[in-house]
């Protein structure tokens, strides 16, 4: 079974379930690095922004943006209850994968991969980007939370079998791309604020810039 399989069935609220504390108990935005980011590019005086989170959870991010910023949040998460629990915190989240972005054309200003790559599978990636960039705007920005690698690595992960964990740069996935530009690119260990020596613990903030043509 294909992996996005299993999160849509099964994995996705068993994710949820295990990491619901966790994410509750986070002070945002000082406890979330994509927030920090977005509070430092905001643009001022742009009228109500669109923002899409891919991976989502139970939309505890997109909520803190909404009820701060001027922005309309829109979300996909595999896991019916974290779907569920985000609808209740007034985001308008669906089921769904990163593959398939049901949404009109350049409709969002903001699209933010929450932490979900990793778990992709590979042959889909092509798609991924794909998506993305159709339902972008121009200009707009796209916000990558991952683990980082400076070369493909997969692992096993734990809490499902048969599953696999993908660490790469997911830059690449948009930078290869005349349109799209990094702007930001920041590694730090995994759940702390610190940096690591250790590569197997790095996670990577990206914040990449599309442009429709950016030589004018």
């Amino acid at each position: 079974m294909i992996q996005k399989q299993i999160f849509l069935q099964s994995e996705g609220n068993a994710w949820h379930t295990r990491n619901q504390q966790s994410v509750a108990m986070r002070k945002l935005p000082d406890d979330d690095a994509l927030l920090l980011e977005i509070l430092d590019f905001m643009p001022q005086n742009m009228g109500v922004l669109k923002v899409l989170e891919v991976g989502c959870g139970d939309g505890t991010r997109l909520a803190w943006i909404k009820n701060n910023l001027n922005a309309d949040c829109y979300g996909i998460e595999p896991s019916t209850q974290a779907v569920e629990q985000a609808c209740k915190n007034g985001v308008k989240v669906q089921q769904g994968t990163a593959d398939i972005l049901p949404f009109k054309d350049h409709y969002f200003d903001i699209i933010i991969f929450g932490f979900c790559l990793y778990l992709c599978d590979r042959e889909d990636l092509f798609r991924i980007a794909s998506e993305a960039d159709l339902v972008l705007s121009e200009p707009g920005w796209l916000l990558i939370l991952d683990f980082f690698s400076p070369f493909p690595k997969k692992n096993v992960y734990h809490h499902c079998k048969g599953v696999q964990s993908y660490k790469m740069d997911y830059r690449t996935l948009f930078t290869w791309h005349p349109h799209f530009e990094c702007m930001s690119h920041k590694i730090k260990k995994h759940g702390e604020k610190s940096y690591t020596d250790n590569h197997d613990d790095w996670v990577a903030v990206s914040v990449l810039r599309k442009y429709q043509n950016k030589n004018t």
